[in-house]
């Protein structure tokens, strides 16, 4: 083994001048030699002997020429350019949409409230509740009553109208469930409801007046104001003197037209519906029912033998809800 001393001091000097390679520079700025490093000497080197080439040092490999490795970096063409954003990102968002495609068709996304992939109508259908409720809106009742009120309304004048017949009593009826600790006010306030007079003079007082802020013997007048409208919108009367009457409903669907008519030679009871989507119509009578539907709007017509006095239900049903339908009263006048 060699010690120190013994290494020529023309390879120490050839070393230390040497200009580093690229392999040999530390990491971060590559180091560059200066353009004339191959002419330029340090102060004194000109007094230096030449260094002694050994046997074996010639096969090492030389540092790469400072011109070769310019040249390479002018010719360097980097692998993306952030001038080419413009062309490279629609590309990559087309990648991108087309596998996500790919992994929604195999695996398609659910609610949380689904376990597994369900159809779902193109257009949604009004719900049960709202089905019958458009008409009532426009009912010619002053106060502005809300919608839950009038929901109610029609549901218990629906119930009621086929065992009472009295207007009182069925006025109190309508809206007792809403009033149920005012007994003596529903009996006072039906009594004048029930007079055409009453009605027409207390619209324009009771015009001004709000329902959800109104006293109570206000809000059981709007009340009862509004279920005689229902009451009259539901009821159809025929007979001798009228023998055709006809009645319109606003639905959700569109309008329903519904006439009943009435031959005393034969006693026979037409009633004939116009509706604006499917359903069907029942009508019902003492031991007897008539029923027809079908699947697009259109007309019903049913047909039953009747006489004078008598009263029928009829049961309007559209569009396949889940709801109960709107049943109305078709009277048989004596004369």
């Amino acid at each position: 083994m060699n010690r120190d001393s013994d290494i020529p001091e023309d390879l120490l000097l050839r070393l230390l001048l040497e200009p580093l390679s690229a392999d040999d520079s530390p990491s971060g700025t590559r180091f560059f030699p200066a353009a004339d490093a191959d002419t330029a000497k340090p102060a004194g080197a000109e007094n230096l002997p030449t260094p002694t080439v050994y046997p074996g040092s010639e096969t090492s490999t030389p540092a790469p020429a400072p011109s070769e490795d310019a040249a390479l970096n002018a010719n360097y063409t980097p692998v993306f350019d952030s001038g080419d954003l413009s062309t490279v990102q629609p590309h990559f968002e087309a990648l991108l949409k087309r596998r996500l495609r790919q992994e929604i068709s195999h695996r398609p996304p659910l609610f949380p409230w689904e376990k597994g992939l369900q159809d779902y109508p193109d257009a949604l259908r009004p719900s049960a509740a709202s089905v019958w409720l458009d008409h009532l809106k426009n009912l010619s009742v002053p106060g502005d009553v809300p919608e839950d009120v009038l929901a109610d309304l029609l549901n218990q004048c629906q119930q009621i109208a086929q065992d009472i017949r009295q207007t009182g009593r069925r006025l109190v009826a309508a809206v007792e469930g809403l009033f149920p600790d005012q007994p003596q006010t529903l009996e006072y306030i039906a009594g004048l409801v029930a007079r055409p007079a009453y009605r027409s003079a207390q619209t324009e007082s009771l015009a001004q007046v709000d329902y959800t802020t109104a006293s109570t013997q206000q809000q059981v007048a709007l009340a009862m104001l509004a279920a005689q409208g229902i009451f009259e919108a539901l009821s159809l009367t025929v007979g001798p003197t009228t023998p055709t009457q006809t009645q319109t409903w606003l639905t959700a669907f569109g309008v329903l037209t519904v006439q009943a008519a009435y031959a005393g030679a034969e006693n026979q009871l037409e009633v004939k519906a116009v509706l604006p989507t499917d359903g069907s119509l029942t009508l019902v009578s003492l031991g007897e029912t008539a029923g027809s539907e079908r699947s697009t709007p259109g007309e019903l017509v049913l047909r039953l033998t009747t006489q004078p006095g008598a009263v029928h239900r009829l049961d309007v049903s559209l569009g396949q809800t889940q709801v109960a339908p709107l049943s109305f009263q078709v009277m048989i006048a004596e004369r």
